[in-house]
């Protein structure tokens, strides 16, 4: 019995090595392919991204993009040789790895780093997670989780602070599962907790990012994506009667939104919305 049991540790642990190993040319693969793409002006990175990352992780790229301004799978703008000449992935913990390049090859203080997490899909190493550029080298599964199950969370209207502090928590989840609904999702909320004049700001301030190129700005967050390393830091605190702050941390950054709230028809909606960026 104990020389079974050793031989299944040892085969787990080999099957493991194994996929370490395969993940790590899948991942040097993917980013060696991509940047040389950037750098040649080639435009199959679309294609690119289909076959190594999921389909809600390329949908949650293109809102970080729209938050930065720049690439968050390079965490650059554009691309040149040296990157990816000095191109290297490692493994940093169970399905997280760190790829890291120099963007000047003699100067070791170019370091660019980006962890990413892998997972099983369809028996094919996908890129599931990328840190966000503003959580720096962050990583672990405990920042992904305390948001799964957003069909258990319920919005409670009967106050204007439950209503503020329900809606947010369960607003924020929704991005942070990544649905692949999430739009639908998020509308859906929005339709159902706020006031037409609340609507209206919303949808004011999302045509005008929209007509200086930016699409999907979202007033209720001030910004154009929510990610999960930012979900224990939401805070909501009562200003003044019907008034309250709502405040989330990316990184350094403080994102603020003053919320007011109305007494309609037997409940409490969202009936202002003021971002302070």
């Amino acid at each position: 019995m104990k020389r079974k049991f050793i031989f299944i540790s040892v085969l787990l642990f080999c099957f493991s090595t194994v996929c370490s190993g395969a993940c790590i040319d899948e991942i040097k693969t993917f980013y060696a392919s991509y940047m040389t793409n950037i750098l040649n002006v080639d435009s199959t990175n679309e294609a690119l991204c289909r076959k190594y990352l999921t389909e809600e992780l390329a949908a949650k790229l293109q809102r970080m993009r729209n938050a930065t301004g720049g690439d968050p799978i390079i965490r650059a703008q554009d691309m040149n040789s040296d990157a990816i000449k000095t191109l290297n992935v490692r493994e940093i913990a169970d399905d997280w790895y760190m790829v890291s390049y120099l963007w000047n090859e003699k100067d070791s203080a170019s370091l660019v780093e980006i962890p990413l997490k892998v997972g099983c899909v369809n028996e094919k190493c996908k890129i599931v997670y990328i840190t966000p550029i503003e959580n720096g080298s962050q990583y672990g599964n405990e920042w992904l989780t305390g948001f799964e199950n957003t069909a258990s969370y319920k919005i409670d209207s009967s106050s204007g602070e439950s209503l503020v502090e329900s809606f947010y928590k369960l607003y924020v989840a929704t991005y942070c599962s990544m649905c692949s609904d999430l739009n639908s999702k998020l509308q859906s909320l929005r339709l159902s907790h706020l006031s037409h004049t609340a609507l209206e700001q919303f949808k004011k301030v999302e045509l005008e990012n929209l007509q200086d190129g930016f699409g999907g700005y979202d007033l209720l967050i001030t910004n154009f994506d929510f990610d999960c390393m930012w979900f224990h830091s939401l805070k909501v605190v009562p200003l003044e009667p019907d008034n309250y702050q709502v405040t989330y941390q990316a990184g350094k950054y403080i994102h603020q939104i003053n919320i007011q709230t109305a007494y309609r028809d037997g409940r409490y909606w969202i009936n202002a919305i003021t971002g302070v960026r």
